[in-house]
């Protein structure tokens, strides 16, 4: 039986890493944002982008430049409506034909969503359990600046679109908190990994 696994948390918290640590132990991990990358290389996608922002947000090998495209809608809230108007669908689709795979005979015992918009976009009613991770905002700030070349404003743009951290951290079943090292990091998680198998079987 696949448990599945829905990682929760403020940007530049660590979740990636989260999700990293549980592939590790054998764990089919489902990235929301790599599926929407795959999806803006679409045809039907790029065309319903071009049609609204123009060529302007695709770069000279026409290929969209989603930073470009992220600047514009996070400064305003229609745009970023009519822009997960197009993508949500899609994304929830494919996520929810990677679950079903798992969960198929012979799956992996654990599968973990990595979601930004998790609860937002509905895809928590594919888990048995979540799990927020925990970092204040000033690590997850610094982290964002030195790992992207985000400004503070732009955080606090995104996490504006984004249910309150504290009812995530309030609804989850486990809270994993990364401000210490990895090593700490790593035996916490590997704890819940084998809590969630032992329980699963």
């Amino acid at each position: 039986m696949t448990t599945v696994i829905g990682l929760t948390g403020g940007i530049g918290s660590g979740k990636s890493t989260v999700a990293g640590i549980l592939s590790e132990k054998g764990a089919k991990v489902i990235d929301a944002d790599a599926v929407c990358a795959e999806l803006h290389k679409t045809t039907e996608v790029k065309q319903a982008i071009r049609d609204k922002w123009g060529r302007a947000v695709f770069g000279p090998d026409g290929e969209l430049d989603r930073a470009k495209l992220a600047d514009i809608v996070f400064a305003d809230s229609q745009g970023l409506e009519q822009l997960n108007h197009v993508m949500h669908p899609k994304v929830i689709s494919k996520i929810e034909q990677e679950v079903a795979e798992c969960g198929a005979c012979g799956g992996p015992a654990l599968c973990v969503i990595d979601a930004p918009l998790l609860q937002e976009s509905g895809l928590e009613r594919l888990c048995d359990v979540t799990a927020f991770v925990e970092c204040d905002k000033a690590t997850r700030t610094r982290r964002l600046t030195e790992s992207r070349g985000w400004a503070p404003d732009q955080v606090d743009r995104r996490e504006a679109h984004q249910q309150p951290l504290d009812r995530k951290r309030q609804t989850a079943d486990f809270v994993i908190t990364n401000t210490g090292d990895l090593a700490t990091l790593r035996e916490h998680v590997e704890q819940i990994a084998a809590h969630l198998k032992q329980t699963g079987d």
